[in-house]
């Protein structure tokens, strides 16, 4: 029994509006005659408080693309996205900082995300040193503890740690400022599968203790149907199927949804053999009736 609100009154805290991405070309692309690439094509969706939204779709799909523009990290072509309410990319100075605090990351490798040559005292610290706030030995157990690591681990140093462990440090990073919002780049795809269901299950316990939010991106829609209560499915830089995730599972309205589920392995030998094959794509094709992305060709 979870704690969280109802989609259907729960106000929003993350709202991405008709979000667009243009990139130039590069020089094979344009003497192919394209000069522009459609990264996002009006890419819409919220997110609520204690909610986790899933964002699936293979390489090339635009999902980096998507979250590197909720961060901040590149500005859109057209489009917005709304942070409690606030234009994101407007906000400047103090506002934008006190954004900041609010909106943490948790990336893909733990091997590189943590620097090898800070203890993981500093590394905990580190956040609140940025924004100007006092980091204590107290907090950086307690975060320790909520992430269920000894706190003899304040002394130690990235490379003694297993890929499991570094990301439960990644991920007390994340929460070192207490945001309302976290977003997880393909946090558990570096990890076998058993340490993927201890994160998984880590990530979910600390959605009912700290009532915040995720925006949960992963290539693998068995994973991302363990934790989200909403999915979204990504291909050609757009938004082609959004909803409940045990509805979408379900009943699949895309065909590109038919074929990821077609592609999550099943033990029994027989079943697998039945399923439909994927059709071995990986960008988009005329027969695909993606509608046109908005804004043409701009930049």
């Amino acid at each position: 029994m979870t704690n969280q609100i109802p989609a259907s009154v729960a106000p929003e805290l993350l709202r991405v509006t008709e979000l667009v991405k243009h990139f130039r070309a590069p020089r094979a692309a344009k003497r192919r005659g394209q000069s522009i690439v459609h990264a996002l094509c009006s890419v819409s969706f919220s997110i609520g408080p204690a909610q986790t939204l899933g964002i699936v779709g293979e390489s090339g799909s635009g999902k980096t693309t998507l979250l590197r523009t909720i961060l901040g990290l590149q500005k859109p072509t057209a489009g917005r996205v709304l942070f409690l309410g606030n234009d994101a990319s407007q906000l400047k100075g103090a506002a934008a900082r006190a954004l900041q605090r609010e909106l943490s990351v948790v990336f893909q490798d733990p091997y590189t995300s943590l620097d090898p040559r800070m203890t993981v005292a500093d590394i905990l610290g580190e956040p609140a040193q940025i924004h100007g706030l006092a980091a204590t030995s107290r907090r950086a157990v307690a975060l320790l503890d909520q992430v269920r690591l000894p706190a003899a681990s304040l002394r130690r140093f990235p490379h003694e740690f297993s890929g499991g462990q570094r990301q439960r440090i990644a991920i007390a990073r994340a929460l070192a400022l207490d945001p309302k919002l976290v977003v997880l780049d393909e946090p558990v795809s570096a990890l076998d599968v058993s340490v993927q269901a201890e994160i998984l299950s880590l990530l979910k316990e600390l959605q009912r203790e700290r009532q915040i939010s995720y925006l949960f991106v992963a290539h693998d829609l068995a994973v991302v149907a363990d934790i989200a209560q909403r999915v979204g499915v990504m291909y050609g830089g757009q938004m082609v199927e959004l909803g409940a995730t045990g509805q979408v599972i379900a009943e699949p309205r895309h065909p590109y949804t038919r074929e990821l589920l077609a592609a999550v392995p099943v033990p029994d030998p027989r079943i697998e053999r039945a399923k439909p094959r994927m059709l071995q794509r990986h960008w988009p094709t005329e027969t695909d009736n993606l509608p046109p992305c908005p804004h043409g060709d701009t930049l």
